[in-house]
């Protein structure tokens, strides 16, 4: 039978799998700084496609054809009633499927036993193969996206090979062959003493035998069963529970040879079959499932009001990400799950991220609370979102791929002993530019927030000037409004067109009132480019928390502590 192979749903090529197969370019820390674990969960409807989605989205495949290969399948997954459910329908066969391949050579099983558990997986993978078939019939006509109709042409292809057919065909007299062994009968000679001396085994049969149970009549009148060559003369002995002495071995050795002289002709029609074909089906399980659990996460979405939209892919050296409309998918999943029901439209702030020409660096300051980190992680995640071939939060969005992704979110670390948190957080930031390049995203968030404001300056100007200057695209939120600032200084103290540019964490200032300590500041979480504003937000929550001066002298003096 020829070695087909079904077309993979995730690799448009033999070649682009191999290119990826060890691949991991992000890193354990970027996991944590961006909340990627509740992302994986969600997309592993199943568990047991956990490690394997984990390690997909992680790899960060920047092939422009991969990711479209993958788009236009899930596209068709989403939008073509019917072929989400059949999909996950098939789901618990392949899976049988495979258990029985990966059980078939049991170490110390019989040989009939063996090859019954090899017919159950054939008959198994025909029943799939007809069942992929008929979903092929179904959908064929209506999937655009060239992975969908390769699968379907694969399937087709298996089941009109003679091969293929000729083991649909003859697996039902296999069936009937095996099941027609139900008994042994075996002949024993006995030695002077009436013991049992030598026993060989005379023929296989298609009855069971069974335990005489002869009518009084019967017995009284001679009549014979029909069923007498089957019926002993004494009770039932359970073998399985016996200690074997040598001649039992010996006939258990005997019947083991029968078993093989009869059945070998079924085990070697089979085995060609095991061997070659099984993982052209059961390879499918995990990637019908990556997009089976990818619907349901965009459906989970949508069905709170959000938006998802399939990415267009702009060239590598473009650059670019422009999302319309982003919001946080780790937001927007916490909320569902502790809301349902909610509608995260009313709730969530959408976004818009514009990387490209007019900048590539963003320096974004905003109040505490405003929404810095929330769009910083939601930049990142968007972006391993579409390199996994996924829908990403928004209206409208296209991107270029990254060949990296990095963070540095800042976190009360365990200072090194040797360096302190600033030597910590300054070595995590070098080990960053050391692997980043021009295709790469870099997202820092409060970084050298660990030493003086003077100090963080200086060094953070630095770092932003090595990332103009490397050409990357990078979201440094900070709270260094000096930073913001000096954004046109850093320009024009550096050649290239790969700006810096500040945007900021939106805040309206409402009316002073006395009776409304705190509300002055109201933030918008809305992120656009501007210069850093000015406002005293710590004046705000100073007042929030009464501790203004005005407010501490006010709360002393009705303490009678001072005199009023």
């Amino acid at each position: 039978m020829v070695k087909d192979k079904a077309a993979s749903l995730l690799w448009p090529s033999e070649t682009s799998r191999n290119d990826y197969k060890d691949v991991i370019r992000i890193e354990d820390q970027a996991v944590t700084d961006l909340g990627l674990e509740r992302i994986f969960q969600e997309l592993s409807f199943n568990h047991k496609y956990y490690p394997d989605i984990k390690r997909l989205l992680l790899g960060l495949c920047d092939d422009p054809d991969v990711i479209r290969y993958r788009l236009d399948i899930l596209d068709d997954v989403m939008h073509i009633a019917e072929l989400s459910v059949d999909l996950e329908r098939v789901l618990p066969d392949i899976h049988k499927l495979d258990i029985h391949y990966r059980s078939k050579v049991i170490t110390g099983a019989e040989p009939l036993r063996k090859i019954a558990w090899q017919m159950e997986a054939l008959e198994v993978y025909v029943q799939n193969v007809a069942t992929l078939k008929t979903m092929s019939s179904k959908f064929k006509q209506t999937v655009k996206s060239e992975g969908l109709r390769r699968l379907f042409a694969s399937i087709e292809s298996i089941a009109e090979e003679d091969g293929y057919r000729a083991l649909a065909a003859a697996l039902p007299d296999y069936r009937l062959k095996l099941q027609g062994i139900s008994s042994v009968t075996i002949g024993v000679n006995l030695d002077h003493e009436l013991k049992p001396a030598e026993a060989i085994i005379l023929s296989l049969d298609s009855k069971p035998f069974k335990n005489r149970k002869s009518s009084l009549l019967s017995s009284l009148f001679g009549m014979k069963s029909v069923e007498e060559p089957y019926e002993g003369i004494s009770p039932f002995q359970n073998i399985k529970k016996l200690n074997h002495s040598a001649l039992d071995t010996a006939l258990l050795k005997s019947l083991e040879e029968v078993f093989n002289d009869a059945l070998l002709p079924i085990g070697n029609a089979m085995k060609r079959f095991i061997e070659v074909n099984i993982p052209a089906i059961t390879e499918l399980e995990m990637e019908i499932g990556y997009y089976v659990g990818a619907a349901k996460f965009c459906k989970l979405l949508e069905s709170a009001g959000l938006t998802m939209c399939k990415p267009e892919l702009a060239p590598v050296e473009e650059r670019i990400c422009r999302i319309h409309n982003m919001i946080d998918v780790n937001l927007a999943l916490g909320l569902t799950r502790q809301h349902p029901g909610i509608e995260l439209h009313r709730t969530i702030v959408a976004n818009d991220v514009e990387f490209g020409s007019d900048g590539r660096v963003f320096i974004l300051t905003g109040p505490n609370q405003g929404g810095k980190t929330t769009y910083t992680r939601a930049i990142g995640v968007a972006q391993i979102l579409c390199q996994a071939g996924l829908f990403v939060p928004g209206s409208r969005a296209v991107l270029s791929p990254v060949d990296g992704l990095y963070t540095h979110f800042s976190e009360e670390e365990k200072p090194n002993i040797d360096n302190g948190r600033l030597g910590e957080e300054s070595r995590r930031l070098h080990g960053i530019f050391m692997n980043a390049t021009r295709h790469s995203l870099i997202l820092l968030n409060e970084s050298l927030s660990s030493t003086s404001s003077r100090d963080s300056l200086y060094v953070a100007r630095d770092i932003v000037k090595a990332m103009k200057v490397l050409g990357c695209r990078a979201v440094y939120a900070t709270h260094l409004l000096e930073l913001a600032a000096g954004v046109d200084q850093i320009n024009a103290e550096l050649p290239g067109d790969d700006l810096v540019i500040s945007m900021v964490a939106g805040v309206e200032r409402e009316r002073d009132e006395e009776s409304r300590p705190g509300q002055k500041a109201r933030r918008t979480y809305k992120i656009k480019p501007g210069p850093p504003n000015e406002m005293s937000f710590a004046k705000d929550i100073a007042r929030l928390y009464g501790i203004s001066f005005d407010q501490i002298v006010q709360t002393l003096k009705e303490r009678n502590v001072i005199d009023r």
